[in-house]
């Protein structure tokens, strides 16, 4: 079983601000660049990082189970109603599973949480510090990890580097998470993309929390560092800990297999270790298992 725990659903205008269209736009020049994409970068508009319903159900062909969320993150341009996600999942429950995204900042985070799982069904909470401007560590936001805790749903963090230019990156790094883990220990916690570029951080901060994990979503487009990460985790133990993810629009899960079955032809012919067979095959296939348990 393939289960994709990282994909978004939103689209421009309704979604999203022309400031943050014309960045995701730049970034997605860059990376059909990188990938030798070129002929299509004179082609692209300011939908290219729509996620439409229709766009999202073709891609969730290629798994067997996926979760999909916005995000309500004001300060760089970016605001999904729950209700949309709590819709869509609705109307696709074999397969799609629909979490929440809700903003520390609002006075009444708590309760829109409580909203979110118990009267919209969504089953999970994503978080973005360096999109929603908020301190993890602030003790003043802890309410709302209690309530996450108390209603036993899993949380994940884009906690790592990001296109926008209003995304303070001092609210960045995933080591800041461990505060939040050591208050709540049942909290399940998952670092976005390996928390890139502090790939080694949350490979050694997810090795000391026993709740916490990490998706591997996006980093394919960067093959050295993945295959450093993947390398690391594995001197470190931790590769159980690493599961599967898209970030779809970005990439699709197709994408991810590839890069995942590919990342070891950078060190071909060296003495340089590698990313073992048995690791790639449980990224793809199992390590969902941990987070995931009605899906093992």
């Amino acid at each position: 079983m393939i289960v994709d725990c990282h994909t978004h659903l939103m689209w421009y205008p309704e979604h999203i601000s022309d400031e943050y269209a014309e960045a995701a736009l730049d970034s997605k020049r860059v990376k059909l660049k990188m990938s030798g994409g070129l002929a299509h970068v004179g082609t692209l508009d300011l939908h290219v990082y729509d996620a439409r319903p229709g766009d999202h159900w073709a891609m969730a062909q290629e798994v067997d189970r996926v979760v999909v969320f916005g995000l309500q993150a004001r300060k760089v341009g970016i605001f999904v109603p729950n209700e949309v996600i709590a819709e869509y999942a609705a109307a696709h429950k074999d397969r799609v599973v629909g979490w929440a995204s809700i903003d520390p900042n609002e006075t009444d985070c708590v309760a829109q949480l409580e909203h979110a799982v118990r009267e919209l069904g969504l089953r999970g909470l994503k978080l973005g510090p360096v999109y929603q401007h908020f301190d993890p560590t602030d003790h003043r936001h802890f309410p709302l990890w209690a309530k996450a805790a108390e209603l036993g749903i899993p949380t994940i963090w884009h906690q790592g580097t990001t296109f926008p230019r209003d995304a303070p990156l001092k609210w960045a790094n995933p080591v800041q998470l461990e505060e939040i883990a050591l208050a709540f220990p049942t909290l399940v916690m998952i670092v976005a993309h390996l928390g890139h570029p502090w790939e080694t951080e949350t490979i050694v901060t997810i090795r000391k929390q026993p709740n916490m994990y990490a998706d591997v979503s996006a980093i394919h487009y960067r093959p050295w560092r993945m295959w450093q990460a993947l390398v690391t985790a594995q001197e470190y133990g931790v590769q159980h800990k690493l599961l599967f993810g898209s970030d779809y629009p970005s990439g699709k899960p197709s994408d991810v297999i590839a890069g995942l079955h590919t990342v070891n032809n950078l060190v071909d012919g060296t003495k340089l270790p590698r990313v073992t067979d048995e690791t790639i095959e449980a990224i793809i296939h199992g390590n969902h298992a941990a987070v995931f348990p009605e899906w093992a």
